[in-house]
């Protein structure tokens, strides 16, 4: 299992560094998002040939992450390309990191997400292999969790993607969107990427009885609570006037619905 560590650790680095340099002559960090998904994919792979006993379990949970991670891969792809301008949140770091960005983003946004990336994978660490009596209930159980985190995440990126201003332009640069399900949270599309975690963590829980399955989704939710979301409304407050009214009606992530003025 230490070797699959390793050796998952080194490849995530790796293909990390390589995407730096891709910014670094792009001038562009947004090309990091095209390897999120991919990332975990490549990392249950890894420990899928190295540890894995070949149990159909074990083939249906790296099945269900390489879904997911073609869809996000796939969705996040799409969407940089229709945009003319760096995403708002690594746009800022540069500009605020002055000349030297090139090489401190090396460290700040590249190796550090790959950090947390190879961290996040906790349930795919120990999901394969284990010398452990697989519950079945609890695994199903986790990827109904999955599937719906993973509808949950699409719908929700379907509808941002598919608003569309007035004027024809993408609702990224444009407007505000403020129907379906991001009229029950400010943030259904990481709702759903913590649920869907969740039901991962459930189901290699099932495999392997260790509880270190759930550091995963945990240490993700944190981050997207702590980071991601705050650098994501600062950069929409600055970008959106409408913004602020929406914060003040609208619940952070749990779907809740509309907030009490």
């Amino acid at each position: 299992m230490y070797i699959a560590l390793a050796l998952t650790l080194a490849v995530t680095l790796t293909c990390f560094i390589g995407i730096w340099l891709i910014n670094v002559m792009t001038q562009d960090a947004g090309v990091i998002d095209y390897y999120w998904g991919p990332g975990f994919a490549v990392i249950g792979g890894v420990n899928l040939y190295l540890l894995g006993t070949g149990s159909f379990y074990e083939w249906f949970l790296f099945g269900a992450v390489c879904l997911w991670a073609l869809r996000l891969a796939g969705y996040l792809i799409n969407r940089h390309h229709g945009s003319t301008l760096e995403d708002g949140r690594y746009r800022v770091m540069r500009e605020n990191a002055g000349p030297g960005y090139w090489w401190k983003s090396l460290f700040t946004v590249f190796i550090l997400q790959a950090v947390l990336l190879w961290l996040i994978a906790a349930p795919l660490h120990v999901a394969f292999g284990a010398e452990y009596t697989a519950i079945p209930l609890l695994f199903w159980l986790g990827i109904a969790v999955f599937a719906f985190g993973f509808i949950y995440e699409w719908v929700s990126d379907h509808q941002l993607a598919t608003t569309k201003t007035t004027s024809g332009h993408s609702v990224r640069s444009l407007t505000l969107v403020k129907n379906g399900l991001w009229s029950l949270s400010r943030h259904p599309n990481y709702f759903g990427e913590i649920v869907l975690w969740c039901g991962i963590s459930i189901a290699a829980f099932a495999l392997s009885g260790s509880i270190l399955s759930f550091v995963g989704p945990a240490l993700l939710a944190f981050v997207m609570i702590k980071v991601s979301i705050p650098l994501t409304e600062q950069h929409l407050a600055r970008s959106r006037p409408a913004y602020s009214s929406y914060k003040k009606t609208t619940p952070m992530l749990l779907p809740l619905g509309k907030a009490k003025k």
